[in-house]
């Protein structure tokens, strides 16, 4: 955020030179998204101020960019602001060519409600050099809903200011900024709305000014995905990677969803979301037991859509089938082919021995038969002659 004191100084220079404020250039009509206070504009941008004197030194609260609270007047974000303490409004600074045309507007919501103020400064026909009419006011906002606040609507107590010592030198009643131009002559100033004189967090949104409105959305990040390795064997352990960087480059350490499919199937889910470390990145393994795409999602938060990764691949390949050595396989044929000729060789050598032998043992037996009839041994009965 940016001080006032740059644009007092300004007002300071042309009084003294006799002129009114330096001149007030054109803006374009339309609508500025933004992630940030920053506007990039020097006739528009966001500042703080002391809620007593327009002069006096503010402290700068704390912005960020969130949902809600309740249902935003543009998009699904604003501003979000949290004073340092009691005592400094925040809000937009904006220029005007025409105290009289003066309109800027803003919307502003606070759960617990927001006490602000408002100051005009302008230099106008009837403000002496070296002075220029100061007009405050107070603007009280209830919770439970947004409230736009417009410049045209507020009614400003109204001093003539000297600009070298800052001190009052004349009241001028209270009046819009309309009437008193038509009382006081019409001139150009700039116009400061701010929030937080209670030290109240609150949130701004629809600024409009200059010819343009600022609604002020979520940042542009971006998710990438990565493997240790992209192929593996089935049940292997791969290690998965996630980093969420901002258009900067710089890691947000965003958590993120891993998800998995088949390919060609849905994504679902692997487990709960995961917290990056301290380097800014998430980090988990997981076994893969068929071919699998990964990606991460990345929840929506309160300063950034949900987004997901590029998906990466992690190639399983089919186990291998075992195959049979040609030589394994012709040791048993030659074993298969052996055992039946072996057989044949037995039996033929078995019956042989069988024939020989049986002649053999016939004629032996015989012999012995006659023997014993030759010698009156008596031979026993059923015995094969």
């Amino acid at each position: 955020m940016r001080t006032t004191l740059s644009a007092v100084a300004a007002a300071t220079l042309a009084s003294t030179l006799g002129t009114s404020l330096m001149a007030v250039p054109a803006h374009a009509d339309g609508s500025r998204t933004l992630s940030g206070p920053t506007t990039g504009d020097p006739d528009v941008f966001m500042t703080y101020v002391s809620c007593s004197d327009v002069f006096g030194q503010g402290a700068a609260a704390q912005s960020r960019i969130n949902l809600g609270p309740y249902a935003a007047p543009m998009g699904r974000r604003s501003l979000g602001l949290v004073p340092a303490g009691q005592g400094s409004a925040s809000g937009p600074y904006s220029t005007f060519g025409s105290l009289a045309g003066a309109d800027s507007s803003l919307s502003v919501a606070a759960t617990g409600g927001a006490r602000g103020v408002s100051y005009i400064v302008t230099v106008t026909s009837t403000s002496p050099a070296g002075t220029a009419w100061v007009g405050r006011s107070d603007v009280d906002v209830a919770a439970g809903s947004w409230s736009q606040v417009s410049t045209a609507s507020l009614t400003y107590d109204w001093k003539l200011v000297d600009l070298a010592s800052r001190a009052p030198v004349s009241d001028a009643g209270s009046a819009t900024p309309a009437a008193f131009a038509a009382s006081n002559g019409d001139g150009r100033g700039f116009v400061v709305t701010g929030f937080g004189c209670d030290g109240r967090p609150f949130n701004l949104d629809a600024i409009r000014a200059g010819g343009s409105t600022l609604d002020f959305e979520g940042i542009s990040l971006t998710t990438v995905a990565g493997a240790q390795k992209q192929q593996a064997t089935a049940g292997e352990q791969v290690a998965l990677t996630g980093r969420v960087a901002d258009a900067g480059g710089r890691l947000t350490g965003d958590p993120l969803v891993l998800e998995s499919r088949t390919p060609g199937g849905a994504w679902r889910p692997v487990g709960p979301p995961v917290l990056a470390d301290p380097d800014g990145v998430s980090r988990i393994a997981v076994p893969v037991e068929q071919t699998t795409e990964f990606r991460w999602q990345r929840p929506e938060s309160q300063y950034a859509d949900q987004g997901w990764s590029e998906p990466v691949t992690v190639t399983v390949a089919p186990p291998a089938v075992p195959q049979e050595q040609p030589g394994d396989q012709g040791d048993q044929g030659n074993q298969s082919d052996q055992k039946p000729g072996q057989q044949a060789d037995q039996k033929a050598g078995d019956q042989s021995d069988q024939k020989s032998g049986g002649k053999a043992d016939q004629k032996a037996a015989g012999a012995d038969a006659a023997g014993a009839d030759q010698a009156g041994v008596p031979v026993e009965a059923g015995a094969e002659q």
